[in-house]
């Protein structure tokens, strides 16, 4: 269990860094007060990432759109108002099977805002290949669920 450790705070709705992937623009709202992080994002993302995990704590709520999320080995769909709850190793990937979704993301215990900007850099300077995608989510602790022993 990871022990949450946050500062104290009111985050103006207007206080965020946006980085996009190709499928996804994402808004970094809370990222330095402490090990828990709030990211809102806006996907269109058909297939979504490889099912992964890692050593945080992560969950996922729908605002808007219908999404699907893996889990336990397979996909369930779920709209506004479903909760994906993720504790720290559970394999799960998001996808959007059509039109957009928005999403509220919270992490305890994440580096996701350091892994995010990466991606979004690799994707700007045209780099977004597979093995340097991999690459950058070894660095922050994301692990493919096809590489479990």
């Amino acid at each position: 269990m990871i022990e949450v450790q946050m500062s104290a705070g009111i985050i103006s709705g207007s206080d965020f860094e946006t980085v996009r992937y190709p499928d996804d623009e994402i808004l970094l709202r809370v990222t330095n007060h402490g090990n828990a992080q709030v990211v809102e994002y806006q996907s269109t993302d058909r297939e979504g990432p490889p099912a992964h995990y890692h050593a945080w704590d992560e969950i996922e709520y729908v605002i808007e759109g219908e999404v699907e999320f893996y889990l336990n080995g397979e996909w369930q769909r779920g709209g506004p108002g479903t909760v994906q709850m993720l504790p720290a190793g559970t394999a799960h990937s998001v996808r959007v099977p059509s039109g957009s979704a928005r999403l509220l993301m919270i992490t305890i215990g994440a580096p996701f805002a350091g892994f995010s900007r990466e991606l979004a850099a690799l994707y700007a300077q045209g780099t977004a290949s597979v093995p340097n995608i991999v690459a950058v989510a070894n660095r922050h602790g994301v692990r493919l669920e096809d590489d479990r022993a």
